[in-house]
């Protein structure tokens, strides 16, 4: 969670911790303002990271704003998570540099969520598609004097099957900071009727199976 003005960053909390989504979001949001002594009432908009990831943390997250959005009568403005991952490159990394990088986010089954973007002094700028790819194939695609990051781009420097001239830096990873900062710079409020539609960016088809049988349910 983070509070951002003017492109600072005023405030802010983390925790590294699976599936407590649902626990500590709304605590840590009341922490965050209160270390700067504000009201959720002065809030100008909230910020969501839509994805693509965890299916039930961008399910919370997604409502939880929604929710704040509504009772507070602000808008929303939603961030692709692969976007504020390769501008967390961009703040650690990349300002000073012309740059091809890759954010990718575990999808499991070997598969990663991944779009490639250009870094420069300017800033950043998407060159690809949002999409879903074996993690091998996603190495195989890239251009030379690539930089992979996330948590998915973990343990595949570690193989010579590799171009060694592609980089991998999954130490960078998607936060709330990141998503702030590109919701404020670039990001679009939406209107009620686009929000009560808004969905997250899965990139992927969620089959359930019934217990016993092999008969696939659509959910």
């Amino acid at each position: 969670v983070a509070l951002v003005q003017n492109q600072k960053v005023i405030a802010q909390r983390g925790l590294s911790e699976k599936y407590v989504h649902s626990e500590k979001l709304l605590p840590m949001i009341d922490e965050v303002l209160r270390d700067v002594s504000l009201s959720a009432k002065q809030l100008d908009a909230i910020a969501v990271s839509i994805g693509p990831g965890s299916f039930t943390g961008l399910r919370i997250g997604l409502s939880t704003a929604k929710g704040l959005a509504l009772s507070l009568g602000i808008p929303v403005i939603a961030v692709p998570t692969l976007d504020a991952l390769a501008y967390a490159f961009f703040r650690t990394k990349g300002k000073a540099s012309d740059a091809v990088v890759c954010p990718m986010i575990d999808a499991k089954r070997d598969e990663a969520f991944f779009c490639f973007y250009r870094i420069d002094a300017a800033g950043v700028s998407r060159q690809s598609e949002y999409a879903i790819a074996l993690k091998s194939k996603i190495v195989e695609m890239a251009p030379p004097a690539v930089t992979f990051i996330g948590d998915g781009a973990k343990k595949l420097g570690a193989s010579q099957e590799f171009d060694t001239s592609k980089q991998f830096n999954p130490s960078i990873v998607c936060s709330a900071e990141s998503v702030g900062l590109v919701a404020e710079s670039a990001g679009k409020k939406l209107t009620p009727e686009e929000l009560s539609t808004l969905e997250p960016l899965y990139l992927r088809e969620f089959i359930a199976t019934q217990p016993g049988g092999d008969r696939a349910i659509s959910p």
